[in-house]
């Protein structure tokens, strides 16, 4: 680990002596951990022979935790067959507090979400051992910078099955813009709280024999921000794969064009991007011997760490940046939003010009308040009858993913507006049937004045707030929407948007 700021280590070293002049030499010898014997994962102790035991996993996060200030682990979650899912944190002198990790910096390394990989759950548990009793410097160092969280087992029944999906079936990578495992919940908690600059997401090839030993990935989805996909790349084919290689394992990109190796919304790997943080996805050969698929992914993680901590400055910067830049770029609606395609190939499902927002109905909310939650969406309640959504926030990458009626993978299909004045308003509605003028939704100009000049006569009895009367002008909107869709005036997409925009109005002014 060189080429570390000069600064930082400056500024640590009049720390250090600082505080040696406050505190007696011996109050430091609590870090000398040279007379302890550090605990062997159930893998180690049977040399490699069969992989570590649930319950072993157990008694080994305790007794490292026990013997390392560094370390303190906790319960995050609970699988269908009630195993426990747990986070560990490790810091210099000792883990901070939750609240002082999410506002500093941390990495998170997640191991063996398809029970059936084992290896990288392994590479978890040694990795987080190793630092809690390391003495190498420069690891202290980085340890005192930023926190290493572990999720060591991401699918504990499915480790004990040694089956792919959970105890319920399930292919729980699938599911991580759904949320609706108990499993991956429990990640999005982790992930929403703490936003991790990097995160590691351990997997294998089951049906591999090498060529390569290992393959890497970054997120590939095109909604990620530029300037992380940029670095994000860099740090695998420019510095992982060497210094991967330099241990004498083969490496490779994992996937191909269009296939696993793509843009998918759903899995952790590109989710990890739209969170607006640094992903890596490692894949080990599965049929390889398994203490040489431990060591691989090793390797590669302590390869992240030295990029870490020699790039450190960088990484934080952009990745503070990037909720910034993913707000702007959101309130621009002439850019434009992929829901599909990569960075490796073409998107076929474009929105062309972005909504300014997505307006929800009460119930959508409620069906939605998970995601809504664990994604940290902004959102405006809507006089009392719904949610808008606004485009111009920090994750909008995943907003159109889950609320646009056009994205593969939609948990509801809200109502695309295109102006965020006056949000569940008849003026504000006006602005939608423009929308749809512009796109040439209507047979004939004379259908969007008549459609204007009701929802005109509709605002000027909201604004005297006679609601008597706009919920008799609501009657004959949707007459005339009816007409028009009966006779052909408008296309199917903008008659169920305009009509979706009455409704709600009429809720807005129901008795």
């Amino acid at each position: 680990m060189n080429n570390f700021n000069w600064k930082r280590r400056l500024s640590q070293l009049i720390i250090v002596m600082f505080m040696f002049t406050l505190f007696p030499i011996t109050s430091f010898a609590e870090q000398n951990y040279h007379n302890i014997d550090p605990p062997l994962t159930g893998f180690e102790e049977r040399d490699g022979e069969t992989w570590t035991t649930h319950e072993e996993e157990l008694d080994f996060l305790e007794e490292v935790a026990t013997l390392s200030d560094r370390v303190s682990y906790n319960q995050i979650g609970t699988t269908v067959e009630g195993r426990p899912l747990h986070l560990v944190r490790v810091g210099f002198p000792e883990p901070p507090t939750d609240e002082d990790i999410a506002n500093g910096n941390n990495i998170l390394v997640i191991g063996t979400q398809h029970g059936n990989e084992g290896a990288p759950r392994e590479m978890a548990l040694k990795l987080l051992r190793d630092l809690a009793f390391t003495d190498d410097a420069e690891l202290i160092e980085l340890l005192s910078d930023a926190t290493i969280l572990f999720i060591p087992t991401a699918n504990p029944d499915g480790r004990e099955a040694d089956t792919r999906s959970n105890a319920d079936g399930i292919d729980i990578n699938r599911e991580h813009l759904s949320l609706s495992t108990l499993e991956v919940e429990a990640v999005a908690e982790v992930l929403d709280e703490f936003n991790p600059d990097i995160t590691v997401d351990g997997h294998e090839r089951p049906r591999a024999s090498g060529n390569p030993d290992i393959e890497m990935l970054w997120p590939r989805n095109l909604n990620v921000d530029e300037q992380l996909r940029s670095l994000n790349q860099e740090m695998v084919e420019d510095y992982l794969f060497p210094e991967v290689e330099a241990y004498g394992f083969s490496t490779g990109l994992y996937g191909t064009p269009g296939g696993a190796g793509g843009g998918d919304e759903r899995i952790m790997r590109n989710i990890l991007g739209l969170r607006n943080g640094l992903g890596l996805l490692t894949e080990t050969a599965g049929l390889q011997e398994p203490s040489y698929r431990v060591d691989a992914q090793m390797r590669a993680v302590e390869g992240v760490l030295n990029f870490y901590y020699e790039r450190f400055d960088e990484v934080t910067s952009l990745v503070e940046g990037a909720p910034e830049r993913q707000e702007i770029l959101g309130s621009d609606q002439s850019q434009p939003f992929y829901l599909d395609g990569a960075d490796n190939w073409e998107p076929t499902n474009i929105i062309e010009k972005k909504p300014a927002g997505y307006l929800l109905t009460n119930s959508q909310a409620d069906d939605m308040d998970k995601h809504i939650s664990l994604f940290s969406l902004e959102t405006e309640n809507i006089f009392h009858v719904g949610e808008y959504i606004t485009m111009s926030q920090p994750r909008m990458t995943v907003v159109p993913f889950l609320i646009d009626k056009r994205a593969t993978y939609n948990e509801v299909e809200g109502l695309a507006l295109y102006d965020s004045v006056n949000v569940g308003t008849a003026d504000n509605m006006k602005s939608l049937v423009e929308h749809f003028h512009e796109e040439n939704a209507f047979t004939d100009p004379s259908e969007v004045r008549a459609l204007k000049m009701h929802l005109t006569t509709l605002s000027r009895f909201e604004i005297k707030d006679d609601a008597g009367k706009v919920r008799k002008h609501l009657i004959g909107l949707n007459d005339l929407l009816s007409y028009q869709q009966d006779n052909e005036l408008i296309t199917e997409d903008a008659y169920e948007d305009l009509q979706k925009y009455a409704a709600f109005l009429s809720d807005k002014w129901s008795e």
